[in-house]
């Protein structure tokens, strides 16, 4: 196993193409990196990454061991994991990747049920957009994602258990203009500067719709990409003027400025609750979202994240059961 130890030193150091940042990524000091890599050059015979001044670079041979390199670390995890799954392990690791709605409302709050019934198990969760939520996955950082598939369904590398559209809402600061109004419409809402991450799929076309109506001036600027061709792109999307990658965030950056934002009516409770933010009314045909958990084909589920699994529908089936129906 110290082979594989020692090649993923390589990998880190390609990723970072410099000996202090890859280190501090592996929580390594620079020596003992430094150390691994000439084992690994000494154990082939072969240099694998020449020192410019731009930076590390990877040799012929470092691109041979690169690329083979990282599918062998992926089978050697696969290949443990598979062995501690017969054995019937109830303890070890539940890594989770998930897009900031979802993963700061219903899949936390299902994490935090699985740690109760699994006491021993260790687990993380990363918030992520949905692209980097696939990637997560396909590298081998993550077990599950929960997120927006749009762009997914056709990769036969994955298998998408469909969720069933969350209700999810804009909201305000109190004191905002918007609550001096009744019922809203979308371009209303969007003439504000908008806290979110990217939208994608039908989110990202209705917003695109709404904000190319002429009259009010916009603040959110939609952004079309590349339609999508691999894994890596994944269709158009909507920038927001404000984007962030956290709800925490966004609710910070709505409660000083006149910025909106879009969360679940779970994580509002409490601010509205306290009259710190406002739901706002937004009459407008709902944007069903696509979401799904997200796994890897070639793996077998382990007990905890069936467990998971089982627990998040039923949290999921809690959340539909909300006041109201907005699915923005």
């Amino acid at each position: 196993m110290n082979d594989l130890r020692l090649i993923g030193l390589a990998l880190a150091l390609s990723e970072h193409g410099n000996f202090r940042r890859a280190a501090d990524s592996l929580n390594l000091s620079q020596p003992s990196l430094s150390r691994g890599i000439a084992e690994l050059e000494r154990s082939l015979g072969v240099p694998l990454f020449d020192r410019t001044r731009k930076g590390v670079v990877p040799t012929a041979f470092g691109r041979v061991l690169l690329d083979k390199g990282s599918a062998l670390l992926r089978e050697a995890a696969t290949l443990k994991r598979e062995i501690e799954l017969l054995a019937g392990a109830q303890s070890g690791e539940l890594r989770v990747s998930a897009s900031p709605v979802l993963g700061e409302s219903v899949v936390a709050i299902a994490l935090g049920q699985v740690s109760a019934r699994f006491p021993k198990l260790h687990i993380s969760i990363t918030i992520s957009h949905p692209d980097q939520v696939v990637d997560d996955l396909l590298k081998g950082r993550a077990d599950l994602g929960v997120a927006n598939v749009y762009g997914s369904e056709q990769d036969r590398r994955l298998v998408i258990d469909t969720m069933d559209p969350l209700p999810v809402f804009f909201a305000c600061r109190a004191g905002h203009p918007l609550t001096k109004e009744g019922s809203l419409s979308l371009r209303q809402v969007l003439a504000y500067p908008l806290a979110a991450q990217t939208l994608r799929g039908e989110h990202a076309e209705v917003a695109a719709a709404a904000t190319a109506v002429s009259g009010t001036p916009l603040r959110s600027k939609p952004v079309q990409l590349m339609p999508a061709t691999d894994s890596a792109t994944r269709g158009a999307m909507f920038a927001p003027q404000i984007t962030v990658s956290s709800l925490s965030a966004a609710r910070l950056i709505v409660l000083h400025s006149d910025a909106v934002f879009i969360a679940t009516a779970w994580s509002l409770a409490d601010d509205v609750a306290a009259g710190r933010l406002v739901m706002l009314r937004v009459d407008e045909p709902a944007a069903k979202s696509s979401h799904g958990i997200i796994r890897l084909a070639d793996r077998s589920l382990g007990p905890a994240e069936k467990a998971f699994i089982e627990i998040l529908r039923e949290v999921e089936a809690q959340a539909h059961q909300s006041d109201g129906v907005a699915y923005f």
